[in-house]
């Protein structure tokens, strides 16, 4: 067969709906990783030689050229429809549907057609007649019938996998609503082409149609970026992540605020965009502090509710690309409802491990220091009681005398270990705390003290956990000294390096062997080193007899926890 054809001003029509597709082609390809992409480019390899069949057949030449063209174009309608109904569930994120199986099922109507229009002479199954009056017209036998409503079928699919697309996801919401416009235009064109009620002849009415429809996917392509996967991916992440995010702009207007703060502040995102934060936050004044910093803070926030959290929210600049001009600010909600409840734990069992720690501290301080010298003072209470019963008035007296020594010691031996064990008023550094328990030593028990403190020093701050371990070890020793030592003077100094707090206890005392203390070490001792160790620090001993004691306790300057 001799195709013929000649030239009408009218192909411009259907060359000018050659252009969007073609362009698409280059676009689809390079998004082809994209979910989506490659039935997209199968719709546009069917559409494109469709659009170019209808192009030839407006130039055809005579009735046979413009009837082959015809069934060209007709051949295509199935791939077309099918290839399009593909393309949505991809993109739509139902691809699990599209298994081979089915696959093959929805090519089996496409194949059955192209054998009926190619055999249509020998049954006339699809046509009955086919005439040319300027156009093809045509008389549809059953099948055509059967593939049209097949084909009405399939496009009601479309569209409902398109509506599904449109209430389940946010995203996609603009994307949807224009690609179900695009069917309606398309299926308008065909019907007007099917009942040869043509209004743009000669031009077919469905390519009047394709040429419209160009505009819903020109919306959803390059507007609301349809294979675009970095807007994809930011916007899976922005919505579906369990932190809250809210966006405000320079005049703290709301730009965007994810699910998480939505559902948790009771909000709709749609009614509260372009508001102020002032305005939307007015009921969560702890959020709305820390929202209202345009310099940027931290800040924990706790809602109440049906499901009440704890989060750290967290403002940040956002600048532009020199830093220059100040473009907004993103307001960062992190769940921390679990990591607050995992410390409220951990700091309840070290209040408790503290008591019990205390506690053994009490028992021991009371065995090796206040029980002995009740011992003691028991002893002398049942020898004087035997002395006198003997008429021995005078040992009595001695004893009785000694009675009174011991009771006074064992006064002495508490008061020391209130002193000890008072918590000293935070934040007041270490100087005042240490003149103070040196003053009060002095006056109780007579010893005379001196206290030698750098002038830079005399205002340093240190730790919270350093400051609440460093008194008692200072009020230990000089509990020593009172009790072993037999001094008359004690000098304590305070010096600092390398980020270390070091106070040295030095008395004039008898001294001891430091040998035997390792041997025989008391109570005291240990719990000096131990709680030197705990904020780790050290603790050293220097003593010979006769040449008094010095105590040095080495601890870094912050040491906020464990």
């Amino acid at each position: 067969m001799e195709l013929r054809f000649e030239y009408t001003p009218y192909i411009w029509v259907t060359l000018a709906t050659l252009v969007f597709p073609v362009a698409l082609v280059f676009h689809a390809l390079r998004n082809r990783s994209v979910p989506g992409a490659v039935p997209f480019l199968v719709v546009l390899v069917t559409v494109i030689p469709w659009i170019v069949g209808n192009g030839l057949e407006l130039l055809s030449a005579d009735d046979e050229t413009r009837i082959f063209w015809f069934r060209f174009q007709a051949v295509l309608f199935l791939p077309v429809v099918t290839a399009v109904l593909c393309f949505v569930i991809e993109y739509s994120g139902m691809g699990i549907w599209l298994a081979r199986p089915v696959l093959a099922v929805l090519a089996v109507p496409v194949l059955a057609y192209f054998i009926l229009v190619t055999t249509n002479n020998y049954h006339y199954l699809v046509w009955k007649e086919i005439s040319v009056d300027g156009f093809v017209r045509v008389a549809h036998g059953p099948a055509n019938w059967a593939v049209i409503g097949y084909g009405g079928l399939l496009s009601l699919l479309h569209i409902a996998v398109l509506v599904r697309l449109f209430v389940r996801s946010p995203r996609h919401r603009w994307i949807a609503g224009w690609l179900i416009i695009a069917p309606f235009i398309t299926r308008a064109g065909y019907f007007l082409s099917i009942t040869d009620w043509n209004p743009f002849a000669p031009v077919n009415p469905t390519v009047i149609a394709v040429n419209v429809a160009v505009v819903p996917y020109a919306f959803a392509v390059f507007r609301f970026h349809m294979f675009d996967v970095v807007s994809v991916a930011r916007d899976t992440i922005f919505e579906k992540m369990r932190d809250g995010m809210i966006v405000l702009d320079a005049g703290n207007r709301i730009v965007d605020l994810n699910e998480t703060v939505q559902e948790l502040i009771g909000v709709v995102r749609s009614k509260v965009l372009g508001r102020r934060a002032e305005d939307v936050l007015h009921d969560y004044p702890d959020l709305l502090g820390i929202v209202g910093n345009s310099a940027g803070m931290k800040g924990e926030v706790f809602f109440d509710g049906s499901c009440a959290r704890w989060f750290q929210v967290s403002a940040s600049p956002i600048a532009d690309g020199r830093r220059r001009i100040q473009l907004g600010r993103i307001v960062w909600l992190h769940d921390i409802t679990d990591e607050r409840l995992a410390r409220t734990q951990m700091l309840d069992q070290q209040k408790t491990l503290a008591k019990l720690e205390e506690r053994e501290l009490l028992a021991r301080e009371l065995h090796d220091g206040v029980g002995q010298m009740l011992a003691a003072a028991h002893l002398q209470a049942e020898s004087a009681i035997e002395l006198l019963a003997r008429g021995d008035g005078g040992m009595a007296e001695t004893c009785l005398r000694r009675l009174t020594d011991v009771t006074r010691e064992a006064k002495g031996s508490i008061r020391g270990y209130l002193h000890g064990v008072k918590a000293a008023p935070r934040g007041q550094g270490l100087v005042p705390p240490l003149r103070g328990a040196l003053d009060d030593f002095s006056r109780d028990y007579g010893i005379r003290t001196e206290f030698v403190v750098p002038s830079d020093l005399r205002n340093a701050q240190i730790g919270a956990a350093v400051e609440t371990q460093v008194l008692p070890i200072i009020r230990e020793a000089l509990t020593n000294v009172r009790r072993h030592a037999g001094a008359g003077l004690v000098q304590v100094t305070v010096a600092s390096s390398d980020g270390y707090i070091q106070v040295t206890v030095e008395d004039d005392g008898r001294g001891f062997e430091p040998e035997e203390v390792v041997e025989k070490q008391g109570f005291g001792l240990r719990s000096m080193r131990g709680r030197a160790e705990s904020v780790e620090g050290y603790l050293e001993v220097d003593s010979a007899p006769g040449e008094g004691t010095r105590v040095t306790v080495r601890l870094p300057m912050r040491k906020e926890g464990p």
